[in-house]
C-alpha cells in the first residue's frame, strides 16, 4: 500500500529553496513513517511523502518518476533493503537512496554504502536524518549538474571533431594565459606545415606572416583584445607557405572573457583566400577592360554615325527625290539617329561605371521652356498622343540643358511607351525656394512591385513593350539616375492601379 503525507514549511537546501520534496518512502510500519514525518516537519522541511511497504508497490512507484529521494527501511517483510536498493539504482540511479532503519551493523552499512546507497540513519538517532537528506540532495544536484557538463563537453568535443573533417580551415585554439596554441592539421593540408614545426606558441606565426603586413595585424589583434565589449577579430594578410610562396588568408577568431571583460582565450581559424582573391581581381580587371572597351567604340562610332544622320539629312531634304527613295532616305535616318541614342547611351553608362560620373556642362536654363521643346520633339514621333504640360513658379537654375532634355526625353518616351493610346501624358514642373520639382504622370497597368526596386539598375530588361505590362528596364533609367545624381538631385517613382505611374526628380537650382 502507499499513502501521501504532507506538511506544508518551505524546504531550503544550502542557497536554493525548494518548495515541495517529493520522497518515496519504502516502510512497512506506519509509526515508524509517521515519526520520520514529524522529524521533517520539525527541521522545516516541505515534503510530500508516498509511503509504500511492498515490492510490487515499490516498484510501481519508480516508475512514476517524480520523486527526489528514497528512503527505505532495510527490513521489510517479503522485501530484503538490499533488493530495494540494487532495483532503484538499476531504474533510478539518479535518485538518492538513504537507508533509515534499525541496527544495521557496521559491516552491512559499508556493503550498502559500496553497493550505491547515499547514506543511513538509524531510527533511534533521527536528528541526523535531515543533515543526512541535504547532503544527500546536494550532492545529487551537484553530480547532475557535474554530467550535464560532462556532456555538453562531450557534444562540444564530437562537433569541434566533426569541424575538423569537414572543414579545410587551420584551426586554432590561444590560451592566452599560459601562451600555449594548439592547432589542427589544417596548416599542413594548407602551407605544408607539420605540428611539430609550428610548435605551441607563436613564433612560428610571427615568423611566417609577411613582415609588411605583421605589425597591422598585431595590431589590430592587441586592439581587440584591449576592448572589453569586443567578441570577434579578424583580418587579411599574406602566410608564407613551406615552399616560400605567400598565401593570402582571412583569419578570424572569437574572444573568449572573464567576468571583468579580460581576454583568457581566443579560438580561430585561417581560410586561404588567395584564390578567391586572384578570381576577384581578374574579374574586376575584365569588368574594367570591357567597359572601357565599350567607351572607346561607343566614342570612336560616333564620327561614322553622325556623317550617316547627316547624309540622311540631306537625301530626305532633297526636293527632287521619288517617294519610294525618300522612304529609304528617311529610315537610314530614323535608323541612324536611334543608333546614335544607343552609342550615347553606351558612352554615359561607361563613364558612370568607370567613376568618373556624367559630364555635366551648367548655364542658366529655363526648364520650363526645355520642357516645351521636349514635348514638341517627342510629339513629333508620337503623332496622335496626348501631352500635357503643367507649370508652376520660376523654373530656372544652373542644369546641364541637353542632359536634362535626354532625361525628360527618356522618362516622356517611356510614359508613352507604357501607356494606353488615349492615355495622356503630363509633365509638371514645381518650383521650389532652393530647388524645382518635376513629375512626368501616364495612367496603365502600374510597374510590378517586383521591379521597382531595380529599375535604376543597369543593364536589364523587363518584358516586351507591347505587353503593357512590364517596363524596359536597360540603360535609359540608370543613365536618367545618373545625370539626376550629377545635378545634385533625386528621382525616385511610384506606381499602382489607382493613380497610374509618376516619375518624380528634384533638381537643386545652384550646384551645393
Amino acid at each position: 500500500m502507499s499513502r501521501p503525507l504532507t506538511a506544508e514549511v518551505p524546504l531550503e537546501l544550502g542557497a536554493r529553496l525548494v518548495s515541495l520534496l517529493n520522497v518515496l518512502l519504502l516502510e512497512d510500519d506506519p509509526l515508524d513513517a509517521e515519526l520520520i514525518q514529524e522529524r521533517l516537519e520539525r527541521e522545516g522541511l516541505s515534503v510530500m511523502l508516498t509511503r509504500v511497504d511492498s515490492d510490487g508497490a515499490f516498484t510501481e512507484a519508480l516508475a512514476e518518476d517524480h520523486h527526489q529521494l528514497i528512503l527505505a527501511d532495510y527490513h521489510i517483510p517479503g522485501f530484503h533493503g538490499l533488493k530495494a536498493l540494487e532495483l532503484a539504482r538499476r531504474t533510478r540511479p539518479q535518485l538518492p537512496f538513504i537507508f533509515v532503519s534499525g541496527a544495521l551493523g557496521e559491516e552491512r552499512a559499508i556493503e550498502l554504502l559500496k553497493r550505491g546507497a547515499t547514506d543511513y540513519v538509524l531510527k533511534d538517532r533521527l536528528e541526523r536524518l535531515v543533515p543526512s537528506v541535504q547532503r544527500a540532495l546536494r550532492e545529487a544536484r551537484e553530480s547532475a549538474e557535474r554530467q550535464q557538463a560532462e556532456q555538453r563537453l562531450r557534444e562540444s568535443e564530437e562537433r569541434y571533431r566533426l569541424v575538423e573533417r569537414a572543414t579545410r580551415d587551420a584551426l586554432w585554439d590561444w590560451d592566452i594565459r599560459t601562451g600555449r596554441i594548439t592547432r589542427n592539421n589544417g596548416l599542413w593540408e594548407l602551407f605544408g606545415y607539420s605540428t611539430e614545426e609550428v610548435g605551441a606558441n607563436g613564433d612560428w606565426w610571427r615568423a611566417t606572416v609577411h613582415p609588411e603586413d605583421l605589425e597591422r595585424v598585431r595590431s589590430s589583434l592587441q586592439a581587440a583584445l584591449d576592448s572589453p565589449g569586443e567578441e570577434r577579430w579578424e583580418d587579411e594578410y599574406r602566410l608564407r607557405r613551406k615552399d616560400g610562396t605567400h598565401a593570402t588568408v582571412s583569419d578570424r577568431g572569437i574572444i573568449v572573457r572573464d567576468e571583468q571583460g579580460r581576454p583568457l582565450r581566443v579560438v580561430g581559424a585561417i581560410q586561404d583566400v588567395t584564390a578567391h582573391r586572384a578570381a576577384e581581381a581578374e574579374a574586376l580587371h575584365r569588368a574594367e577592360f570591357a567597359q572601357q572597351l565599350i567607351g572607346m567604340v561607343s566614342h570612336d562610332l560616333r564620327n561614322p554615325l553622325g556623317a550617316i544622320s547627316l547624309s540622311a539629312t540631306g537625301l530626305v531634304q532633297h526636293a527632287n527625290l521619288d517617294e519610294r527613295h525618300a522612304f529609304y532616305a528617311r529610315l537610314i535616318l530614323t535608323s541612324a539617329e536611334r543608333a546614335t541614342r544607343l552609342v550615347r547611351d553606351l558612352l554615359d553608362f561607361t563613364r558612370a561605371r568607370l567613376g568618373g560620373g556624367i559630364p555635366l556642362h551648367r548655364r542658366n536654363v529655363d526648364l520650363h521652356a526645355l520642357v516645351r521643346q521636349v514635348l514638341q520633339e517627342v510629339g513629333l514621333n508620337h503623332p496622335g498622343r496626348e501631352l500635357r504640360e503643367h507649370c508652376q513658379d520660376a523654373g530656372r537654375g544652373l542644369w546641364d540643358a541637353d542632359r536634362l532634355a535626354q532625361v525628360l526625353g527618356n522618362l516622356v518616351s517611356n510614359a508613352l511607351q507604357y501607356s494606353p493610346k488615349d492615355g495622356p501624358v503630363s509633365v509638371t514642373v514645381v518650383g521650389e525656394v532652393d530647388a524645382v520639382s518635376i513629375h512626368v504622370h501616364n495612367i496603365g497597368e502600374p510597374i510590378p512591385t517586383g521591379l521597382l526596386g531595380r529599375l535604376f539598375q543597369p543593364l536589364q530588361r523587363g518584358e516586351d513593350a507591347s505587353d503593357n505590362s512590364r517596363r524596359s528596364i536597360g540603360l535609359g533609367l540608370y543613365i536618367v539616375d545618373q545625370i539626376v545624381r550629377a545635378h545634385g538631385g533625386t528621382v525616385s517613382v511610384r506606381s499602382s492601379t489607382q493613380e497610374g505611374t509618376t516619375f518624380q526628380l528634384r533638381l537643386p537650382r545652384i550646384p551645393s
